[in-house]
């Protein structure tokens, strides 16, 4: 697979980060980010905004996002690391698809064989979505595996 040059604000972008439970009080939500700038937030448990939220930011940023995370060789990651070695910690589905590609990747965090590229993949579409005043002070596995 070849990658996607892209740099440019693109409408058919869309960047989608999943994070799942864990036996604990992992904040579990959804969040999208569009080519058009709109992002879009599904709070579901230990969150401090459980439902649906909309915002916008600049479609350049999420352009940035697209081309940063093809920069970092996210399109050649493998669709999985789901490996059980350490039971109950949280997972994440990382999906990023324009008009001519698409790819999803599935991460447990009990998974010692992911990148740490991976890690902070996700946390780089949490910065920009800007995540954490939807989540609130709550615990969050960050790409370092410490509680932030």
């Amino acid at each position: 697979m070849s990658a996607v040059s892209l740099n440019v604000p693109d409408e058919s972008i869309q960047i989608t980060l999943e994070r799942g439970m864990c036996f604990g009080t992992c904040p579990v939500y959804t969040v999208s980010l569009s080519g058009n700038g709109t992002i879009f937030f599904e709070g579901r448990q230990f969150v401090e905004t459980e439902g649906n939220v909309t915002n916008s930011i600049d479609p350049q940023t999420v352009a940035d996002l697209f081309h940063s995370l093809n920069t970092d060789g996210f399109f050649y990651l493998n669709d999985s690391y789901s490996a059980y070695e350490i039971t109950d910690m949280p997972s994440a589905t990382l999906t990023v698809r324009n008009s001519s590609i698409n790819k999803s990747v599935y991460h447990y965090y009990g998974d010692s064989s992911a990148p740490q590229t991976l890690m902070m993949m996700e946390d780089a579409v949490d910065l920009v979505a800007n995540t954490s005043r939807w989540i609130g002070n709550g615990s969050f596995i960050g790409w370092d595996d410490e509680i932030l």
